[in-house]
């Protein structure tokens, strides 16, 4: 696509658009902001103010009257609703996750990104950082796996009423937020056989919050690896830990994505491993730079590989409310 500034669209802002809106500050000489969209017309407002650009309440339109390069899609996991209409105007696509609530609308979407060929990416950050490169290179062959230990403890802060805490709007911690730490294990796992939950609400007190809060997951992976999850968002704020601990020969690895690091424990030493990269900004960069070339080489999470992820997530939710293990 040449050397010239990628026109740029935000839909959704937001949440984890403030993040991505200031590591764009930093590639500004690279991409343009074209247009800022939001259900919620007076935040699209202020996102165009910080871009100097126009401002929309429907994608669509946006993306038909700015024709843009590139669009970045952080909504809710029950928007993702017009992403087969971006696609008519041949539009390259950074999701955040979750790509969707449901695999039938990611189905879609997934198909005619397929026909459309544009170039794709899902926000899977943790595959960015050079720690988790590292990991990946002494733990390749899921057959040297025994088992992973994945677990999200957060202690969440939302408003009354917030989107978050309806499942229909979120599709739950698992689909939402534990999604991060699951794809982190098929990344070093691989693809899913089973699976089988536990989701239950029992530390939260409010009636008008339907998304569980104490939830186990067991995993048998095709490799043969087997994993568990453990989550909550009910945790104190003085307890909060995410992690995935994958149990090797030889080799304990812990990889903690949101203190960007790596604990190496070896049989006579242990490593401590501090990331050097900001894995949101290098997703963005390895994005852009594939717009431009015009190949998907280099995006470590592409839409079908999130698709797979997603499938799980609603499979484990999908487990809980049969009662049962549920094959994937």
């Amino acid at each position: 696509m040449g050397t010239s500034q990628l026109r740029l669209v935000l839909i959704g802002c937001g949440g984890i658009m403030n993040l991505h809106a200031k590591n764009l500050a930093l590639l500004k000489d690279e991409v343009k902001v074209v247009a800022c969209v939001d259900v919620v017309k007076s935040r699209a407002d202020e996102f165009a103010a910080r871009f100097n650009c126009s401002s929309y309440s429907d994608p669509v339109k946006a993306t038909s009257e700015t024709r843009p390069d590139a669009a970045i899609i952080a909504v809710p996991p029950n928007a993702h609703v017009f992403e087969e209409e971006l696609l008519e105007y041949g539009v390259n696509l950074f999701i955040e996750k979750p790509v969707a609530m449901d695999l039938e609308t990611a189905q879609r979407i997934l198909r005619k990104i397929e026909k459309t060929g544009v170039i794709n990416s899902v926000g899977y950050m943790w595959r960015y950082l050079d720690v988790v490169q590292a990991a990946r290179k002494e733990l390749s062959d899921p057959s040297t796996i025994g088992m992973i230990y994945g677990q999200y403890v957060w202690a969440a802060n939302f408003p009354p009423g917030h989107w978050w805490l309806k499942k229909s709007a979120s599709g739950g911690q698992i689909i939402e937020q534990v999604t991060h730490t699951i794809d982190l294990i098929r990344y070093f796992a691989g693809e899913a056989e089973t699976v089988y939950a536990k989701l239950e609400k029992r530390l939260s007190t409010d009636p008008n919050i339907d998304v569980e809060d104490s939830s186990v997951i067991m995993i048998k992976h095709r490799s043969g690896v087997v994993s568990t999850v453990v989550a909550t968002w009910k945790s104190t704020n003085t307890m909060q830990e995410t992690f995935v601990r994958i149990f090797g020969r030889n080799l304990v690895v812990d990889l903690v994505g949101h203190q960007r690091k790596a604990v190496f424990y070896r049989n006579n030493r242990v490593e401590d491993v501090r990331s050097v990269v900001d894995p949101y900004l290098e997703e963005l960069k390895v994005f852009f730079q594939a717009v431009r070339l015009g190949s998907q080489e280099g995006i470590l999470s592409p839409y079908s590989d999130a698709y797979k992820t997603l499938e799980l997530t609603v499979k484990a939710n999908m487990s809980h409310q049969l009662g049962r293990m549920v094959e994937v």
